[in-house]
């Protein structure tokens, strides 16, 4: 059975799962309490993980159709991707790139840029993009100063 996930129009807190055989709504969650910028499905089809302005990672079953936990990512979320080899969930924020480890729930390693700004209206680059290697050991990121970032991981 394939999902298909969209963000409804009207009310950018809701998620929706559709079925794609017969085009008909399978679900709504509801939870967030701000925009969410994010959705992804983990590489398995088991998990959904949503994100967005109130910095909130929700973690969502697709075959019970119900919120299983939430995470405090402390900042806006830009983009959200699961490891396709580890338990492990990430999460561009305006500020980092946070790890999630699903298993203990808790923020495995904080990924920052080293960026010195000039002038007064210079500012950080955010992570707006996340992507991994097919094998799992190579993290990239999107930024919005137009560059992308890659990221080994060795853990």
């Amino acid at each position: 059975m394939f999902f298909y996930w969209i963000l409804n129009r009207v009310n950018l807190t809701l998620s929706q799962v559709w079925e794609l055989s017969t085009c008909k709504l399978r679900t709504n969650y509801i939870g967030h309490t701000g925009y969410i910028n994010a959705v992804t499905v983990s590489p398995d089809g088991s998990l959904c993980a949503s994100g967005g302005k109130d910095g909130t990672v929700m973690l969502w079953d697709l075959n019970e159709s119900k919120h299983l936990y939430s995470l405090d990512a402390c900042d806006i979320i830009n983009a959200l991707v699961f490891s396709p080899n580890r338990y492990w969930l990430c999460a561009a924020t305006v500020t980092s790139i946070k790890v999630f480890d699903l298993e203990t729930k808790i923020i495995v390693d904080e990924l920052k840029v080293e960026f010195t700004g000039v002038g007064k209206r210079s500012s950080d680059p955010e992570c707006i993009s996340l992507c991994w290697s097919a094998d799992g050991q190579t993290l990239f990121s999107g930024y919005t100063d137009n560059i992308i970032r890659v990221w080994q991981v060795t853990a």
